[in-house]
Parts: structure tokens; sequence; C-alpha cells
């Protein structure tokens, strides 16, 4: 507790305002925070003198280091480091009381052994990427430092990391962070411990400076030992220049005082505090979507709104690292237990999109989207089946609260989706043709099968005979007009078949491709059945394109992967 009250006398004696009912306690053995000694409101002030921002950076550096910097808030991170290891340093009290970067125990110094727990999650896919962007922030920031601050002896040692990473291993990392020297303040372990510093106590400077962007950030002594509450009801203000944090709501005798950080998901508080809570309500799922720039643009002109920058959390990626609205990389959504972003179904919609369609998202966009983005899900959630040792640690413990809250959103969502998929399907039942559906109306189809040994609908199911059904169907309907006798058939797919026939020049390949399908199949049927399957074009090409065909006006739905075909308006 020395070091609490040299602190707490620090900040009064350079104008810090704290009320009388704020004492600050050891919480438990790694944790500090405050209690109220009455019934009353709870209020902090800090002055402007204390707070540290980036202008204390531009100051230490020099102003034109700190113009030439994209990222002012690196350098704060690096001044961090710096202004540590100075034993006459201003902030000394503050420092000094600021968790090591073992006691964070954030997942990037975590053991192999346990990273291998989350290797399948979100955390566990992001954590590597995340690395690397601090990596490559390091890099630029410390290639900045003007030659009049006096670096440590290792200093060109730090640099030599910078080309070695790339072959690390989990194991280089964990034996690397955890050797840390704080007096070597330009290696990447040190700014890897200022980087969770302010992902784990930083405000938005904006508070205090309106002028200032909205992604800077700010340290605020005394307040940030406040533990969060996501309940806690609180409020930030300026005044004076002072920023100033007060209780809504009187804080009884003997309770805990809390700051509120807003809702923060399990992935966030592992990834900056090193502790997970169960049954997370504020728990997210990141899906990070890979879309060609020739989607881009469908996106844009259909107006779909995509997230921005804004709407991501520091617990995926670091702000600083990404371009407003730059998809490049992918396109990052969040689901949470109540909640399938519209925008996401919309983009797994227009991803499946084909050349016949354009204009708005069709019913067969609609209906294949969902099942794609289902399937997506379906696959991500079964990789989360994992046996955690929880009587290891309390670590694991945290691990397993996390990838069970994932689990759960993963199950909710798809279970959503599936909902709205069967309302559309209801929905829309006149307009789609099942397998099923043209063997029981097509009795002479269905009896020409008997010669392939397919007895019923059953039969074909288990000889996973679907597709070459399909085929010979398409092909079937293509041949209506040449039929004797009144086949009812759709036109509107012969119409497709014949446009599509006409269109397609067949390479010799794909005829190779079907070749053994084509002679499997035809010769008998054409020699058991010749009023279907001799009358009419029934050679390898008309087989080529029946399965161009199908692709074009047909989705997959559910793990049965039964094909469905949509009768729609085609731009052809």
């Amino acid at each position: 507790m020395n070091k609490i009250n040299e602190l707490i006398e620090w900040a009064q004696s350079n104008g810090a305002g704290i009320s009388d009912n704020v004492e600050f306690v050891q919480i438990n053995e790694s944790n500090y925070g405050a209690e109220s000694t009455s019934n009353s409101k709870a209020s902090i002030q800090i002055p402007r003198k204390l707070i540290i921002t980036c202008d204390k950076a531009k100051a230490l550096f020099g102003e034109k280091i700190y113009d030439e910097s994209k990222n002012h808030i690196s350098l704060l991170k690096m001044f961090i480091c710096y202004e540590k290891l100075q034993q006459n340093s201003f902030y000394k009290p503050y420092f000094d009381i600021l968790p090591s970067l073992k006691s964070i125990d954030s997942p990037y110094t975590w053991s192999p052994e346990e990273k291998s727990y989350i290797q399948v999650t979100n955390l566990g896919n992001s954590l590597k990427e995340n690395l690397h962007s601090l990596i490559e922030e390091w890099w630029i920031v410390i290639n900045l430092l003007p030659e009049d601050v006096e670096k440590p002896e290792e200093h060109f040692i730090n640099m030599k990391f910078y080309y070695e990473y790339k072959f690390y291993k989990d194991e280089d990392y964990y034996n690397y962070f955890n050797e840390i020297n704080s007096k070597n303040w330009t290696s990447f372990p040190n700014y890897l411990w200022s980087s969770l510093i302010f992902k784990s106590r930083a405000f938005p400077a904006y508070i205090i400076d309106k002028s200032l962007p909205k992604n800077e950030s700010m340290l605020l002594p005394v307040v940030d030992m406040l533990n969060h509450n996501p309940q806690a009801k609180v409020e930030w203000t300026c005044n004076n220049d002072s920023f100033v944090f007060q209780t809504d709501t009187i804080c009884e005798k003997g309770q805990e005082i809390y700051n509120n950080y807003g809702m923060k998901g399990n992935e966030e508080l592992l990834l900056a505090y090193g502790f997970a809570i169960e049954n997370n309500v504020a728990d997210t799922v990141a899906l990070k979507i890979k879309v060609p720039e020739s989607k881009l643009k469908v996106l844009k002109e259909l107006n779909v709104k995509l997230p921005t920058i804004d709407d991501y959390t520091n617990s995926v990626l670091d702000q600083t690292c990404v371009e407003k609205e730059n998809y490049e990389n992918g396109i990052l959504f969040f689901i949470n237990s109540n909640n399938v972003p519209e925008n996401l179904i919309q983009v797994f919609q227009i991803l499946v999109q084909n050349p016949w369609e354009s204009g708005k998202i069709s019913l067969r966009m609609k209906l294949a989207g969902l099942n794609h983005l289902r399937a997506a899900l379906a696959a991500k959630n079964s990789m989360l089946q994992l046996d955690i040792p929880t009587e290891k640690s309390t670590k694991y413990k945290y691990i397993k609260w996390y990838i069970e809250s994932q689990n759960r959103i993963y199950t909710s969502a798809i279970k959503d989706i599936k909902r709205q998929e069967k309302h559309l399907l209801t929905e829309s039942k006149s307009n789609l043709i099942t397998l099923k559906n043209v063997y029981k109306k097509d009795t002479k189809f269905q009896q020409s099968l008997l010669f392939l040994g397919f007895n019923s609908y059953e039969s074909i199911l288990e000889s996973e005979f679907q597709d070459q059904c399909w085929l010979l169907w398409l092909i079937r309907c293509y041949n209506k007009e040449i039929y004797k006798s009144n086949e009812e058939l759709p036109e509107w797919i012969t119409n497709l078949f014949k446009h599509l026939r006409k269109i397609t020049d067949i390479t010799s390949q794909e005829v190779l491709n079907y070749k053994p399908i084509f002679d499997a199949i035809i010769p008998d049927l054409a020699q058991s059945v010749p009023e279907i399957y001799s009358t009419g074009e029934w050679s390898i090409s008309e087989f080529i394109i029946a399965g161009k065909l199908l692709d074009l006006i047909s989705f997959t739905r559910g793990k049965e992967q039964e094909c469905i075909v949509v009768n729609q308006e085609y731009n052809i």
C-alpha cells in the first residue's frame, strides 16, 4: 500500500481532487481498487498536468518526429517505456503502481500449451495477426526515434528481433516475453507492455479536448485504479481542462467504487486484463469475411452498409493499425447472442451472386447466402468442442468460460438463421423445385429411373445419385417441345437451357470431365426408354450445359446438401 499512498499524495499535491469518501485499498493479492467510507457519491478530478497525452511524446521526441509519425499513440507508448525508466520522472509514482507484463497475464505472453486451447477461436486466430501488427508498429516508431534521445546498449540487438520474428514459434515468443528488462526500453517486450497498459487503462483523449481525434488516447493516474463494472453508473466530464469522474448514484459505506468502461466481452478482457467472466452477456463472435473487389462494388451498388473502424473492438484488432473503410484484408463483423447482423447476411448473399443475377438480392441468393453462412458458423462451432483442463489453473477456467460463451453465440446464430430460412422457404414454396418434387410429379421420369435400379426416391439418396438425376431431368426439360406427348415440364427451364446452350462454348476438358457420367447412364437409358432418352438432344454437350444451368438456378441446403432449383427472374 505504500506505493498507492505515494501515488495519492503525489496526485493531490499536484492539484488532483479526490472526494473524502474515496479510500484506495488492496482488493486482493494483485489488484487495488477504491471503497467508499460513507454513504455519498464519489468523485475524482485529475488536472491536465497529471494526464498523459500525446503532447508528452511530442515534447520528448520533438515536433519534427511527431509530425512525421502517422501514429501518435505509438509515440506515446514509446514515451511510457522511456519515461518509466527515468528515476527523476514526474510520473514515477504512477509508473511504480503499473502492473508488469507478466502480471497482466495477457494471451500474448501465454505458454504454447495455454495458447493451444484458444488456437481455433477468434482470439487464437487474431492473436498472431495482432502481434505482427504491433511489431510492425513498434518497428516504425523505433526507427523514428531521434539521435539525441539516449538508447539502451541493447538497442541494435532489439532491432535484430524484427528480422527474426517471422520465424518465431510460440515457444520463442514465450521465452522472449518472459525475459523482459525494463531498462532495455526500446525492446519489443517493453513496447508490448506499454501497449497492454493502454489497452487496459486508456481513456479517449477527446474528453478533455474536443479537437483531438477520437482514436487518440490518454492515461489517467488514480482514476485508472478503479475496477471495471459494466453495471456501474458513472459520468466522465471535463472541467477547466481537468478530467472529472463521478458516480451517478450514492456509494454505500464499505462498497467498492467502480468505473464503467462499457460492455467488454471475454475476448477483450482476456487480451487486455488476463481474465474472463462466466456467462458474459457482452461477449461477441468476430467473423472476418474476404470479399473480392468485384463483390465490394456490388455491395456498394446495393447500398449495403458495411462496418467501419468505429464498429471494431480492441479485442480483435488495434484500431491504430486499421484504416477506415479499408476492406482489402476482409470485412469484420460481430455476432452476439441476440443478433446476426443483417449486413453480414447480405454479404454472404451477394458472395453467391451469379452472372444471371443483378440489380437486387434475388430469392436464390437469399437462400444460398443463408445456407453458406449457416455452414460457416457450424464449421467454426464444431471446432470449439474442446476438453479444457480447468483443474490446472484459474487461467484454464477463464479459457473455458470464453469458449463456452463463443459456443453459445454460434448456436444461437445458427438457430436464428434456420428460423429465417424456414420462413423464406415457406413464403416462397411455389417458386422452389426439389428433386423429391420432381420424382413425385413426373411419373414418366420416375419410371425411367427403374432401369437404373432406382425404385424409390430413398434409393436415389442412398446411392447419392441426386446430381445425375438433376442433369437428366434438366435435359428432359430442354427437349420438352420435341416429345410427341404433352409433357408438363417447366417452360422457364426450357428457355434458360436453350439460352445457355446458345451462348456457351464447350471445351475439350469439359467433354472429358462429363464423358464417364454420360457413358455410364445414357447408352442403357436410350435403349431402355427411347421415348425419353432417344428423343431430342442427349449428347455430352447437353450434360455439360445441364451442369452449368444447375449451378445458376439452384442452391444447396443443410447438412444433406439438398439441391433446390429456384424459379425467379433471371437476367439473361
